[in-house]
Parts: structure tokens; sequence; C-alpha cells
């Protein structure tokens, strides 16, 4: 059960009517015109090639798919990736997610 913190954030997020990235610890993934994503919120990168990248989300990993892509920038918690990006996919721990 989350604590009350992120409880507090989650209702305030609501109420305001602002995006669940603007107050909650969340992941946000950022695809600009099919050939720069930008993940933040990462926790790390788990596989990287010439056509998929499979990063490290927390309780997910970010699989981005598509050809020629370079990791342009790696942070504590920022990934950016350039390349001709063709499929973004969530999976959960336990298999395929949202």
């Amino acid at each position: 059960m989350p604590g009350w913190k992120t409880r507090i954030r989650k209702r305030a997020s609501e109420v305001l009517n602002l995006p669940a990235d603007a107050l909650l610890n969340v992941p946000r993934v950022t695809c600009i015109g099919g050939s720069q994503v930008i993940v933040e919120g990462a926790e790390g990168l788990i596989e990287v090639g010439d056509s998929s990248i499979a990063v490290d989300l927390g309780g997910q990993t970010l699989w981005v798919r598509g050809h020629d892509f370079e990791v342009t920038l790696v942070t504590e918690h920022e990934i950016h990736v350039t390349g001709r990006v063709v499929q973004i996919e969530y999976q959960s721990q336990g298999g395929l997610g949202s």
C-alpha cells in the first residue's frame, strides 16, 4: 500500500488536473517524430542493440524497437536514444503490460 505522501501527491494531481508525472515518481517516455526517445525516471539499460533497446523502469521493462539506434545520453534517471522508432512496448515483471 502506498505511503501517505504518495496518496496526497496522487490526490493533489487528480484535484489540480495535473498529469501523474508532475507530482508522482513515475517514468515518462517521450517519442519525438519517430526518431528520438527520451525516457525520464529510468533505472538503467538492460539491453542495447542496433534494432532494440530495453530500459529498466523499476517494475517494468520498456522495449524500443526499430533501426539504427544510438544511445546519446545516459544519466542517473534519464536516457536518450536516436534512430528510427518502429515500436514501443511495455513489459511488466509477469509478462506484457500496458
